[in-house]
């Protein structure tokens, strides 16, 4: 019979336990479903004010660590036949905690766990997967939309990155408005008097082909440029009508 292994490092508190995970759990639902592999066991024990509310434990492990600014535990080495579970140990952001308790206050309002989750998931990977969380959020301005359709990502909001300091940060995540990338085009073509693709390619590192295509057919639509020559070997310039 395997063992329960258990190490504590300065970066980390690691649990490795025999068995995988039950039959319907998976670390991306196992905060939303419970499974007990001994029910009985788990009642007594319960009873007996051994252990807390069957079935709370992760959640409860998962929202202590992310309210502390650890970031969210996570079960990288898991396989059929083990599970692990790796708490970190160390604070990654307190100030966004601080942040969400200052913005909670001064708008009176409770976040609950799986609001702070959702937003923590945010803060570290720019997604979300909750349209009601993400509308509330944008709404309390924690959270702004970066881009449209697809290629949204989010990012916290201003206020966050002025109540830590760092405003520059906030300019560098959000990059420019389509506005802005837009007059940004206009003013090369002015001063260059003629533009290729590749040119806007440079211009826009980080955006993708697709992107600039419909940055330079709104341009043109408004009709402030126009294209010359063919598709492949052609330019864009300025709309004489506009200048």
């Amino acid at each position: 019979m395997r063992s329960l292994f258990i190490n504590a490092s300065p970066q980390e508190f690691f649990v490795e336990s025999p068995g995988g995970f039950p039959h319907g759990i998976t670390p991306d639902n196992i905060l939303e479903k419970t499974f007990w592999r001994n029910r009985c066991i788990a009642e007594v024990l319960e009873k007996a004010e051994l252990v807390e509310r069957a079935g709370q434990g992760m959640n409860d492990i998962f929202e202590s660590t992310i309210r502390e600014g650890k970031g969210t535990p996570n079960f990288l080495g898991s396989d059929a036949y083990s599970v692990v579970l790796r708490i970190p140990a160390q604070v990654k952001d307190k100030n966004f905690i601080l942040f969400l308790e200052k913005a909670a206050r001064d708008k009176q309002i409770l976040l609950s766990f799986e609001e702070v989750y959702e937003l923590e998931k945010i803060r570290e990977k720019g997604i979300t997967n909750d349209s009601e969380f993400r509308d509330k959020f944008i709404n309390l301005a924690l959270i702004e939309q970066v881009g449209r359709t697809r290629g949204a990502k989010y990012i916290l909001s201003q206020q966050y990155y002025d109540y830590i300091g760092k405003p520059g940060m906030h300019t560098r995540l959000a990059g420019l408005s389509r506005e802005e990338k837009k007059a940004l085009i206009l003013k090369h073509l002015k001063n260059k008097k003629k533009g290729v693709f590749s040119e806007f390619s440079d211009a826009f590192s980080g955006l993708k082909r697709n992107g600039i295509s419909n940055l330079l057919s709104e341009l043109k639509k408004e009709g402030k440029i126009r294209h010359q020559g063919s598709r492949r070997s052609g330019y864009w310039e300025i709309n004489d009508e506009n200048t």
